[in-house]
């Protein structure tokens, strides 16, 4: 019969192992869309951590048990470590479903469009006549390429790039990948597997609940 412990342990699993299938469906649709997909990176950063949060906090939770001044102070360790890590609220972006070339050719075409004259440095792109520069960072398992301001400047060239981008990134065609592909499927198998740990314990899950009710 399925006892308690057995039954918080399936939970557990499933507390880890769903937020994270979540997070790679997510990026399957986000790879199977028509154009490029601008996110901004503190959105991005958040999804990251909700996603892989459970992995580290669960595990911390039953080594230290669930007792409220232990759920605050991981929730507190959470917090401080997003704040730490995490970028700033604004001139930063992910773009889904590009490769670096065209991510730096879009970030090009919108500055022309704004008038602002600029050179480009390797993975870097300097405005000229202000202190202000986009660097970009690509990582290509996910198919992503991240951009982000720098300079005194920044915060005045935020104000229209981010809108400018994203008129550029329309223009792009990008469709459906096959990594797009293999994000779905994991994502499907994570789910599935919860569900199948789940499905043989039933009727002793019912058993047991009406054991508690009684």
């Amino acid at each position: 019969m399925l006892g308690i412990g057995q039954m918080s342990l399936l939970v557990q699993v499933a507390a880890v192992v769903v937020p994270v299938a979540l997070y790679f469906f997510l990026l399957g649709l986000l790879n199977s869309r028509s154009a490029p997909q601008l996110v901004r990176g503190r959105t991005d950063f958040i999804c990251l951590i909700a996603a892989f949060s459970p992995v580290f906090c669960v595990p911390l939770l039953r080594c230290f048990g669930a007792s409220p001044w232990a759920v605050v102070g991981v929730l507190g360790a959470l917090v401080a470590t997003a704040a730490l890590l995490g970028p700033a609220r604004a001139g930063n972006w992910v773009i889904y479903n590009i490769a670096l070339p065209e991510a730096v050719r879009a970030a090009e075409r919108a500055l022309q469009a704004m008038g602002l004259p600029f050179a480009r440095s390797g993975r870097q792109i300097v405005l000229e006549g202000m202190d202000a520069r986009v660097s970009f960072t690509s990582l290509p398992v996910l198919r992503n390429v991240s951009l982000t301001a720098q300079g005194e400047d920044a915060a005045w060239l935020q104000k229209d790039f981010e809108h400018r981008l994203g008129e550029q990134l329309n223009t792009v065609h990008a469709g459906a990948t096959a990594m797009a592909s293999a994000f779905l499927m994991i994502s499907t198998a994570m789910l599935v597997a919860p569900m199948a740990l789940f499905a043989d314990r039933v009727p002793e899950m019912v058993r047991l609940l009406t054991d508690l009710v009684k």
